[in-house]
């Protein structure tokens, strides 16, 4: 008989109980995901708040804020347009305090997490897959930085998120809550009107795949409230500065675009140029090379005496003059913007964390995440065609389909109207990029099944 040392008995009783209890924690997460979400994504956020213990702000955060004053005080007069009051609200809310806004915006990443793994279900994802996918995205930290930040992202992200969940199930046939869609919609219009070209693609796929004289009216309610709240906003700047558009930076945007060509354009504008084309070639780096213009702006504005409005339409102006005399350069901007779309962000003060050396380490983790997210990005552009391809030759439009349609139109349509920071653009839509990718892999890994059987 073999002897067992006390000891040893000892270990086993641990390693016994131990296995036990991990296995206790698994059945409690399986039959738990969402509580288990919440757990895992307040944890991260406890984690980041205790080791930063800063809120972010940026150049974007002083006019949400300008606008959040206006709207506590129901003064309106002498706004010059330049912002859409979706984010504004919420720092209104908080009464325009940030760490109430960041606790806020904590909450919201979660209740996007929670929606993001319904979406994942309501996509037909397997529950186990959906769970994992959540909690790794959970700890992506790119994204719990910008809820620290004063920015529209995180608020974005969730919109957005809640009107995919809600389009997904309306096209399963388990929802017919098409107001409360149009209503996310025209939210996220009023958050960036950029976003109107959404509810307009919703509206066509669930036309083709719908019996159009039933739900015709149903579907309108998708275009109504978004385009009465992109008209409503554009009448408000109307009253207020004489310009009927949804934001006055339309003109500084377009000119953005106009960077790496400004001198070449007409007569009439070549003193706009001159300016311009000053600041871009006294800058040390191009590293922010897009941002020129707002470099040039007090110079603009001294030069021309126009009003900031006034500015942005004369420099509207001046970008489509400037253009029609570089079509090819102006689509070679185009093409940088377009690819500048698809990069990783990472927006976080650096040297502002409160316990040393978090920084380091955090940097490191944030740049392996980023690089992981970069391949998957790749991965969508490549699947975009194929996804394209098997929607026409099958006469579906998968989930992969939909995400592929809106995110290329995203990215082509801000590459056309501003250059700098594109990659904010495709923020909102990191996790749907993600969850197509994920789909695409499990439909090829299928086929290839498939194929082995027969």
């Amino acid at each position: 008989m073999q002897y067992t040392s006390p000891i040893d008995i000892k270990l086993n009783f641990i390693k016994k109980n131990l296995l036990n209890t991990f296995a206790k924690i698994r059945k409690w997460v399986t039959d738990n995901p969402i509580k288990s979400i919440i757990i895992v994504g307040t944890l991260v956020r406890l984690v980041v708040a205790f080791l930063y213990q800063y809120i972010t702000l940026y150049p974007d955060s002083e006019g949400y804020v300008d606008l959040a004053k206006r709207i506590l005080n129901f003064d309106f007069s002498g706004y010059e347009g330049q912002r859409s009051p979706g984010y504004p609200i919420l720092l209104a809310l908080s009464n325009i305090s940030y760490s109430t806004t960041g606790a806020l915006q904590f909450i919201i990443g979660i209740v996007t997490l929670i929606y993001f793994y319904k979406t994942c279900l309501s996509v037909r994802l397997s529950k186990k897959i959906s769970f994992y996918l959540t909690i790794i995205l959970s700890c992506y930290l790119p994204t719990i930085f910008f809820e620290v930040t004063i920015l529209t992202e995180t608020l974005t992200l969730l919109v957005i998120t809640l009107i995919f969940y809600l389009f997904f199930r309306i096209r399963s046939g388990k929802s017919d809550q098409y107001t409360v869609l149009s209503i996310l919609c025209g939210y996220l219009v009023l958050i960036k009107p950029f976003y109107i070209f959404l509810p307009v693609i919703l509206f066509f796929i669930l036309l083709n795949v719908s019996s159009f004289k039933s739900l015709l009216t149903k579907l309108s309610f998708i275009l109504i409230i978004p385009l009465f709240v992109f008209l409503s906003w554009s009448y408000v700047n109307k009253k207020n500065t004489g310009y009927f558009t949804s934001t006055t930076f339309y003109g500084f945007n377009l000119a953005q675009n106009c960077v790496n060509f400004a001198e070449k354009t007409t007569p009439e504008y070549a003193p706009i140029g001159n300016i311009y084309v000053k600041y871009r070639d006294n800058r040390i780096s191009d590293k922010e090379i897009a941002m020129t213009i707002w470099e040039a702006y007090p110079e603009l504005k001294s030069e021309t005496g126009l009003s900031f409005p006034d500015l942005s339409k004369r420099l509207y102006d001046y970008s489509i003059a400037t253009i029609k005399e570089n079509p090819t350069a102006y689509l070679q901007q185009v093409f940088i913007s377009w690819r500048d779309f698809w990069k990783t962000s990472l927006y976080w003060e650096y040297d502002k964390f409160a316990i040393p050396h978090a920084n380091e380490i955090l940097l490191y983790i944030c740049y392996l995440e980023r690089i992981l997210l970069q391949l998957i990005k790749i991965a969508f552009i490549i699947l975009i065609p194929y996804n394209i391809f098997r929607g026409i030759k099958q006469k579906k439009i998968t989930p992969q389909l939909t995400i592929s349609i809106i995110v290329f139109t995203a990215s082509i349509l801000q590459a056309f109207v501003t250059y700098g920071t594109n990659s904010r653009f495709s923020f909102p839509f990191e996790m749907l990029i993600v969850l197509s990718v994920i789909l695409n892999v499990l439909d090829i890994r299928y086929k290839k099944l498939e194929r082995s059987d027969i």
